[in-house]
């Protein structure tokens, strides 16, 4: 009996199951000092065998969180654990220094605060930006929290961040669109009273012209009228187009012939310091009116040659179609679609300025250089044919205005049935 238990105690402690029960030694002696020490390091090995695989399945389950998690040193900010998401963030942890400080990775004062609270052992919870080293801006929503020992002394800080960028770039843009939307009603209502009003001025002075002599003094203040009139309806025409309350007529047409008789056009009339480039895809048709979309992309050109001015630059046109499920760029698409984009290499714009682009007489052109409609109503007739319009731009980086229309069903279908042929949109 003593031989048995001597041989079971003294296998060797890496062949004990986890879940081995140690039970039965209360019907041994443990009188021999050997083999109570040798009961004890099994024991010992197989809680240490336990924990790890503790550990691995909460480090596996915080790896599939879509979110950053790290745990930092209280003392030094030094990190102790992070899991994938955050070295997708901020980097691959082989090319960090050793004792890697959390702060060193990114610029964030918010953050830098809310650690200094966390380590007064309060937590902090709120949303910021950041911005890597790698020059990737982040905006966040998340927490920071205190770690205690079981006698309360702040030994660790936990870091919970939750990248919320497009979320924030999704409802900036829907209140764009509702402001902007907003304003078109607006506008719409005020542009169809004021051309009542305009049309009763006008009348009234062609009444009077009619009433006076060919050489009375009053005929050049009639004529001022009748000037200023005109001018006025052609404003309350712009308005009427950004808030797309006119009556149209669409027919089908090559939309590909269009861009490239704009294109003419602009290489004519544009200074000799903008490089005009273009990509067209053939035979692209779609249902609206030629004249509104010309008025687009010669607006859009214009635009982009003056803000490259007086250096000047390159202007780029590209037309393509988006099959749906496709992702063109930094765009995927549900549905078939056009995508026509204008880029240029100008100086840019703030994001400030961005989010007034089309608003009705914005502009931040000086005094008698511009009305501020143009974008206004290349939104409005956009929108008005069913498409949308996405702008991007930094400061001396130049700015890229990418316009989505419904295709020509009919056309599509047809180009459906026909063998593929190699395009942008099957190249990306």
């Amino acid at each position: 009996m003593g031989t048995d238990r001597l041989r079971h105690s003294t296998r060797p402690s890496h062949s004990l199951p986890p879940f081995m029960s140690f039970g039965f030694c209360n019907y041994s002696s443990l009188s021999d000092y050997k083999h109570r020490g040798t009961l004890a390091v099994a024991k010992e090995v197989t809680e240490k065998r336990q924990l790890e695989e503790t550990s691995k399945r909460l480090s596996s389950a915080l790896d599939q969180v879509m979110e950053v998690i790290a745990i930092l040193d209280a003392g030094d900010d030094a990190i102790i654990y992070s899991n994938t998401n955050f070295s997708q963030t901020f980097g691959n942890p082989s090319h960090w220094t050793p004792n890697q400080k959390f702060m060193d990775l990114f610029e964030c004062p918010i953050l830098a605060a809310a650690l200094e609270q966390a380590r007064s052992g309060q937590a902090w919870t709120g949303r910021s930006s950041l911005k890597t080293h790698a020059g990737k801006s982040i905006t966040f929503e998340g927490t920071v929290s205190p770690v205690r020992t079981l006698e309360g002394i702040v030994e660790s800080v936990v870091v919970r961040l939750r990248d919320i960028t497009l979320e924030v770039e999704k409802d900036r843009h829907l209140r764009q669109v509702q402001k902007m939307d907003a304003l078109g009603a607006l506008a719409g209502g005020m542009a169809h009273d004021f051309n009542n009003l305009i049309g009763a001025i006008l009348t009234a002075a062609e009444l009077i012209e009619r009433q006076v002599g060919a050489d009375s003094p009053i005929q050049r203040k009639l004529e001022i009228i009748q000037q200023v009139g005109g001018r006025a309806k052609e404003l309350s025409a712009q308005i009427l187009n950004f808030s797309r309350r006119t009556d149209d007529t669409w027919v089908p047409f090559d939309l590909t012939s269009l861009v490239t008789e704009v294109i003419s056009l602009l290489e004519t009339t544009l200074p000799r310091n903008i490089d005009v480039r273009s990509h067209l895809t053939e035979g692209i048709r779609i249902l609206g009116d030629p004249s509104q979309l010309h008025q687009v992309i010669m607006n859009l050109g214009i635009n982009g040659s003056q803000a490259m001015q007086p250096d000047g630059g390159v202007l780029s046109i590209h037309l393509q179609q988006a099959e749906s499920g496709r992702r063109i760029g930094d765009q995927s698409f549900l549905e078939p679609c056009v995508l026509l984009t204008i880029e240029d290499t100008g100086c840019g714009m703030e994001p400030h300025t961005m989010e007034r682009i089309f608003e009705p007489f914005f502009t931040t052109k000086q005094v008698g250089q511009g009305t501020g409609l143009g974008l206004s109503v290349v939104y409005g007739i956009v929108h008005g044919h069913g498409g949308n319009l996405h702008v991007s731009s930094e400061p001396g980086k130049g700015s890229s205005f990418k316009i989505r229309l419904p295709i020509h069903q009919e056309w599509h279908k047809g180009l459906s049935e026909r063998p593929a042929e190699p395009s942008i949109s099957n190249l990306i």
